[in-house]
């Protein structure tokens, strides 16, 4: 990740949520914000349903191995779709397409290789465009300011995944990752005293 992108994923994640009509301190909804740029986000199960000769493909990767494919943003025509595990509960599918949509608001390079040797990972991607997408998509979801916020509250993390919309971990990530859960601490028992 390029020096001084936390920064910039700050910046780029209250720019968007503004333009979705929300504060930090708001759920974002990922499907709305997809909406808001065109992009169209399509479910295993409907690409299944359009074409029965997925079946077998739909019941892998939903039933059989969900956890080797959970979105991916395609180039489509002149745009981009993104096509996501309909097989997922919706907390992982809030924090996947928020991932996906980081890498639409980032104008990512497509550079995602798929493989289909057994044994073999199903993707290659570039580690730098993947942090940046990690780190914009945890700024969208849970802001670093609003982590903080509710970090001094004591917000447990159970009740920052409930607001938000997202899964316990995500939430719990977001709350270390940020450093909110450490400043609080460190605001409630300074050295010294």
């Amino acid at each position: 990740m390029r020096r001084g992108f936390k920064a910039d994923a700050k910046r780029l994640a209250l720019e968007v949520r503004g333009e979705l009509g929300l504060t930090a301190y708001q759920a974002l909804d990922p499907y709305a914000l997809a909406d808001l740029y065109g992009i169209r986000v399509l479910s295993l199960q409907e690409l299944a349903e359009d074409s029965p000769t997925l079946a077998d493909a739909l019941h892998h990767f939903t039933t059989v191995r969900p956890d080797v494919f959970s979105a991916a943003v395609l180039p489509h025509g002149n745009g981009r779709i993104i096509v996501e595990n309909s097989g997922h509960e919706a907390p992982r599918r809030t924090s996947t397409l928020a991932h996906e949509m980081s890498h639409v608001l980032l104008d990512h390079a497509f550079t995602t290789l798929l493989r289909s040797s057994v044994g073999e990972p199903c993707r290659e991607s570039d580690r730098d465009q993947e942090d940046e997408a990690a780190e914009l998509s945890g700024e969208l979801l849970i802001p670093s300011e609003t982590a903080v916020r509710l970090a001094y509250r004591h917000t447990p993390d159970e009740v920052v995944a409930s607001k938000f919309g997202t899964s316990v971990e995500f939430a719990r990530w977001r709350m270390n990752a940020t450093g909110a859960r450490r400043r609080a601490q460190r605001a409630a028992h300074p050295t010294g005293s």
